[in-house]
């Protein structure tokens, strides 16, 4: 209980965070090491006996070394250094000269950790990894799996005199290397479920002066405390392991469903996020220049690679006829040639028209009405060459383009109400008349409008302090180093590297992609070169493309 009460009160008044709380734990265990002394002095004083004060000595230090090695393993991040350390510290609390962890996977236990002090044999972890171990079968006459199967602790004083399991392995691995297996404690890790995770066996205990004895009957206490600290921080991390999974996967399956929206950027997300990881990678190994001293560590290329998988999020509110306008008029195409297609008609109703007027006469000449025939139908046929050729965004738009689809527009034609209207209305030529790309102008606004809307839906998730930076990274990747781009319009130095990277991996995949409607894909020589031009422009970071060129970057992203 007092514990319980110091470590909740460190908590409440640090704020929850792990570091603190583990921090606290330890002064925790410093009071109740103070409080025992204490007692124990003024017990001991009474009684006056030394053997007293050895004995409570001792269990004081055992108790103690059970709560480092739990802080320990609560405080390891990497998964394979916690089963490294439970094997480790099960040794040295027990004397053991070898141990073995077997983790419980997919009914039957597998090798992660094989120590053997004696034969220098250290496996698993962040050591060489356990290869030509088959998996142990749950079958009752294995020893370990009998643990496991059955939740409890085994303790055998010589497995050769053992009559009770097969230990046809051990001696089998003792007649290859000359070993001689003998004491053996096998004890089960269970989970809060009382779900047994893993197993954990220990052979040959020795004593001071190295001579293996069996281990003693109270020490199965001890390494089963240790087992429950073991089971807890597996669990612990598996379950952080799983969380972060689910949430990586969340994320990946937002943006893949983003991406499937339009069928022009299918994979686009993805291969700006492994184009955006292996730059972080290029930069590390990068030896001189201003990014030298750039280091992206695991943390920091895990929040690149994320800002990178979310950038364009933001695009969920982007209407989908602009995201997926393939040509300059887009949905308006149908239209206006249906329009055109109408006004063929009435021109060719008008023209017989005047032919049947002309024969009723008796007008033998109708000369004047051919020569309009063909000066009218000039006029539609160029329109229509013109409207078509224009509607194609790989096609140039000049000025004299732009001064006919202005003549066009101000054609008009009866409709069926009897009404007077334009061959091309004033937002039709406004999107012929596009320069570059597809879109308006106002339609570039809304595009450009989803990195904002991306800030705020980011801004929205409680994202964990080591993601912290993701939505400010994610909302940058427009900004450019001149100050002219959005949504911020921030200059030099105060757009990050990361934000920097991500407006370089972003352009060379826009450039490069082939399911783009507007645009053939560019070849990487050509992309390069108007990257190129970009960094002479003010735009991207000419470090960064250097890098991206040296190292090629792209070459290690497939498709």
């Amino acid at each position: 209980m007092v514990t319980v009460r110091i470590v909740e009160s460190e908590r409440l008044s640090s704020g929850g965070d792990a570091g603190t709380i583990f921090c606290s734990v330890k002064q925790g265990i410093a009071r109740i090491y103070k409080i025992l002394a204490t007692h124990i002095n003024m017990f001991i004083g009474m009684d006056g006996e030394h053997t007293v004060r050895k004995e409570i000595s001792g269990s004081l230090a055992e108790i103690g070394t059970l709560l480092d090695i739990g802080i320990a393993l609560s405080a390891e991040k990497e998964h394979d250094r916690v089963l490294e350390m439970i094997v480790t510290e099960a040794r040295r609390v027990t004397g053991a000269d070898a141990g073995t962890l077997y983790l419980c996977e997919e009914s039957q236990l597998t090798f992660k950790i094989v120590q053997n002090e004696t034969l220098k044999v250290f496996l698993g972890g962040q050591g060489e990894p356990v290869v030509n171990f088959p998996p142990v079968p749950m079958r009752l006459e294995n020893v370990s799996a009998y643990a496991a199967m059955n939740a409890e602790c085994v303790n055998i004083s010589d497995v050769y005199e053992a009559k009770e399991f097969d230990f046809s392995g051990p001696k089998r691995y003792d007649n290859m290397t000359g070993y001689r297996t003998k004491s053996m404690l096998v004890v089960p890790l269970k989970n809060h479920e009382s779900e047994v995770i893993a197993v954990l066996q220990l052979i040959n205990a020795t004593d001071e002066k190295g001579e293996i004895i069996p281990f003693a009957p109270e020490l199965e206490k001890v390494v089963s405390c240790l087992a429950s600290q073991a089971a807890i921080s597996l669990t612990n991390r598996g379950l952080l392991d799983s969380i972060r999974q689910l949430f990586h996967s969340f994320v990946e399956v937002m943006a893949t469903a983003i991406d499937a929206q339009t069928p022009y950027n299918a994979h686009h997300t993805r291969r700006v996020a492994l184009l955006a990881e292996e730059l972080g990678n290029a930069i590390n190994k990068t030896d001189r220049g201003i990014l030298a001293e750039v280091s992206f560590n695991e943390e920091r290329l895990e929040q690149l690679v994320m800002s990178a998988w979310l950038h364009d999020i933001g695009k969920i509110a982007t209407p989908l006829s602009v995201m997926n306008k393939a040509t300059r008029l887009g949905d308006l195409r149908e239209l206006v040639l249906l329009r055109m297609d109408y006004i063929a008609a009435l021109l060719k109703q008008e023209y017989l028209e005047k032919k049947m007027v002309s024969i009723d006469r008796g007008d033998a000449n109708d000369d004047d009405i051919e020569a309009w025939w063909r000066e009218t139908w000039g006029v539609w046929e160029s329109s229509q060459q013109l409207i078509l050729y224009a509607d194609n965004p790989s096609n140039r738009i000049t000025d004299e383009m732009i001064a006919e689809l202005r003549k066009i527009q101000r054609i008009e034609y009866i409709d069926r109400e009897g009404k007077r209207q334009p061959w091309l209305t004033a937002a039709e030529v406004e999107a012929l008349c596009v320069i570059k790309g597809t879109l308006t102008n106002s339609e570039r606004i809304q595009m450009e409008e989803h990195v904002q809307v991306t800030k705020r839906m980011l801004e929205k998730l409680p994202f964990p302090r080591k993601l912290e930076d993701v939505p400010i990274w994610a909302s940058m990747h427009h900004e450019h180093l001149d100050g002219k781009g959005y949504p911020l319009g921030l200059a030099g130095n105060s757009i990050p590297v990361e934000a920097r990277i991500l407006a370089l991996v972003d352009v060379f995949d826009a450039l490069t992609a082939s399911d783009r409607p507007y645009k053939k894909a560019m070849s990487v020589d050509e992309a390069l070169r108007i990257l190129g031009f970009m960094v002479k422009d003010g735009k991207l970071d000419g470090a960064l493309l250097q890098i991206f060129q040296e190292q090629k970057v792209w070459e290690k992203v497939h498709p």
